[in-house]
């Protein structure tokens, strides 16, 4: 019963078990369509708003039209999914989240919740399927569009699921709650993070003037501030503004404390950018994606290029505490006019965006927002907000914290792109072959672990004594730490760095300088990426276990005098992900970023395999830990690289170990090779038919 011809284009599923969701769903139900508010009345809904990656986070809005016994019914259960009924952009309809335990939550009516037969397919994994590439094919083929994109109940029971075996479900439903755990321990840590902050400013149990009028003369009000609105003068601002500037080690105001870079930047034609709007703002202070387009079809609002270390906060009143840290991954990036994009020589990146997320900068950038259709603050209102120089051993605190936030993130994010990504290997496997592979990929693993294994029992590093020598404390005198070293960081010193170096006296040494000659790469910057040419390799696509696919590319003539990977060469990551080292098997014609050093063997006391894993193992996972600095990227200098300690084992024990790994890496290279054999035989059959 479907005439449009987008229906009929669509791709089928590629799999040999699958099911009808009608047969797979057991309950569905949209949710309250009764109108919201903002001042906590009532009882909370959810909306599509309070998606957290695959998850939700608490409702802003309340409904106090809703009778008891409709919110009971609506109230979210532990493995419930939500999907996405309708929205204007039709990427968003279908988007499906997991409800991880109970919530006294209802929710809105363009959701509607779903629960599975759990004897066909679980929740996480039904979610997983749902929001990866297949899942996304099977709701764009049924989704009416019009003005608004709609995938109602009905539609969704239309699509097709597919069956895996219960061990497949077992481990993605694995994945996604260790996400969730990774994602509740980076919202504590920051929580802790703000606590901290507003401690250090004393105002833990501030409660600012709840009184909603003042009284002010012309002089006081007008004259002084050019503004009319009676919300400016209200008490709890001047209460905010005074403990600001109360700060014990000072305060100024923000036009002099930090640098406002305003400057409009055109996108080139031609050129593809990441493009960053306020839905891509996280409640945390992460950016949580971007649009990527050519320059030419970027919208005009696309005009303020950031960097990494640099804080963009929204200049719109109701999403002023969407503020962000930009990393490395949106190095060059462009976003909208409705932020403001700071840099401070007096804050660390972290403790500006943490004092920008804290309740009093949020209150004080409200009372500064003005305007009648869009409410903003104004960059003149901005510059005379008051800023506290927080000192500098708080900032330092401040910054560990937030950098555990983000890494904890990155590493609930992994794993549920694990989870998809394991649904969509299955998918196109066509369900065959996945014993072998998952067997081979053990084993796999297994081998590199003995060689490391090998490596450490063989110099006496062993997890058991590990407890025996781990403190929190040392002493050092001027001439063992400073006068040697250059460091004052306590970090540098901690005691497990002296129990590594006096391990390793016990064996024969050598350096990375004096065993390999250390080149550097370009850095030749997002100007010159292009879709085709010679691929150019970052650290994102650096593992111990090989070179991902890129997606990015320079032009040949550009760069034909720039160095490529040999045989033998060992690529060794410096900044950012620090200490991961490959072993490239083949001459590469591939361009790889300045942050990727080519180390060459000069010495014939070690096999190049060895010393790969040796750079992989903890024994310089920990001078690299030690050495590396940086607040928003690790970076770790060549020249502290050129005296990191190998220790030189017997020829013998060293063939014996490169063998293993070259069995580990044979067994990964054997399972690649079976994926994408069953991929292409699905291919194949699904082309035969068409």
């Amino acid at each position: 019963m479907r005439m449009e011809a987008e229906f009929y284009n669509s791709d089928s599923l590629p799999f040999s078990n699958t099911i009808s969701a009608s047969k797979a769903i057991i309950f569905s139900q949209y949710g309250t369509s009764k109108e919201l508010n903002e001042d906590r009345l009532g009882y909370p809904v959810l909306r599509l708003n309070e998606y957290n990656s695959s998850f939700i986070s608490a409702p802003a809005k309340y409904c106090n039209l809703l009778d008891y016994d409709t919110y009971q019914s609506l109230e979210l259960k532990k493995n419930d999914v939500l999907i996405c009924r309708t929205n204007g952009n039709p990427k968003l309809v279908g988007k499906s989240a997991l409800v991880p335990k109970d919530y006294k939550y209802a929710f809105a009516s363009y959701l509607f919740r779903v629960r599975p037969n759990l004897n066909i397919i679980n929740s996480a994994t039904l979610v997983a399927y749902l929001n990866s590439k297949y899942g996304r094919i099977e709701i764009e083929k049924y989704s009416m569009v019009g003005n608004q994109a709609n995938f109602s109940p009905a539609k969704f029971r239309e699509i097709t699921l597919p069956i895996f075996s219960q061990k497949l479900n077992n481990e993605i439903e694995q994945l996604t709650y260790s996400a969730f755990e990774k994602l509740e321990q980076s919202e504590c840590v920051y929580s802790a993070v703000e606590k901290y902050f507003l401690e250090c400013l004393g105002m833990t149990d501030f409660a600012a003037n709840p009184d909603a009028y003042n009284v002010k003369t012309l002089k006081e009000s007008f004259l002084e501030t050019g503004r009319f609105d009676a919300e400016y003068y209200l008490p709890k601002y001047e209460d905010y503004c005074r403990l600001m500037q109360s700060y014990a080690s000072g305060y100024e105001p923000l036009g002099d404390a930090c640098d406002i870079k305003d400057t409009n930047y055109t996108p080139e034609a031609g050129v593809r950018y990441k493009y960053i709007e306020l839905a891509n703002i996280g409640k945390s202070g992460e950016i949580t994606g971007c649009d990527i387009q050519d320059g030419e079809n970027l919208p005009t609002r696309a005009r303020r290029m950031v960097h990494q270390g640099d804080v963009i906060i929204s200049s719109i009143e109701g999403s002023l505490e969407s503020c962000a840290l930009v990393t490395e991954d949106y190095e060059g990036a462009l976003c909208s006019t409705g932020f403001y994009v700071l840099q401070s020589s007096k804050l660390n990146p972290e403790t500006l965006l943490t004092l920008f997320k804290s309740l009093p900068m949020q209150q004080l950038m409200k009372k500064g927002c003005s305007g009648t259709i869009l409410t903003a603050i104004s960059k003149p209102e901005l510059e005379k907000l008051p800023v506290p120089i927080i000192r500098q051993e708080v900032q330092d605190e401040i910054a560990r914290h937030v950098q555990r936030s983000f890494a904890l993130r990155k590493e609930a994010m992994q794993l549920l792109e694990n989870a998809k990504l394991t649904v969509e290997r299955a998918i196109e496997t066509g369900g065959g072959n996945l014993l072998i592979i998952n067997k081979l990929q053990t084993q796999s693993i297994q081998e590199e672990r003995f060689a490391s294994w090998l490596l450490l029992a063989e110099i006496g590093v062993f997890p058991a004594n590990e407890k025996e020598h781990k403190t929190v404390k040392t002493s050092k005198k001027l001439s063992d730490s400073f006068l040697s070293s250059g460091r004052l960081d306590a970090e540098y010193y901690q005691p497990k760095y002296d129990y590594l170096f006096s391990h390793l006296s016990e064996f024969t040494t050598s350096t990375i300088g004096e065993l390999t000659d250390i080149r550097k790469s370009i850095e030749p910057g997002s100007d010159a990426y292009r879709e085709t040419g010679v691929p150019f390799i970052r650290v994102s696509d650096l593992s111990k276990f090989g070179l991902s696919d890129t997606t990015i590319h320079l032009n040949a003539e550009d760069y034909h005098n720039v160095i490529r990977p040999q045989k033998n060469t060992i690529l060794l990551s410096k900044d950012g992900s620090v200490g991961i080292a490959y072993k490239v098997d083949e001459p590469l014609d591939a361009i790889t970023s300045g942050a990727i050093l080519h180390l060459s063997l000069k010495s014939t006391d070690v096999l190049p395999d060895y010393l790969t894993l040796v750079l992989n193992s903890p024994i310089v996972r920990l001078q690299a830990e030690r050495d590396a600095g940086g607040s928003i990227i690790q970076h770790w200098k060549p020249t502290e690289i050129e005296n990191v300690v190998i220790p030189i084992l017997p020829m013998q024990i060293q063939q014996e170990i490169a063998d293993k790994i070259r069995s580990s890496f044979k067994l990964r290279k054997e399972s690649r090779y079976l994926l994408d054999e069953a991929k292409r035989m699905v291919e194949e059959e699904i082309e035969k038919i068409t």
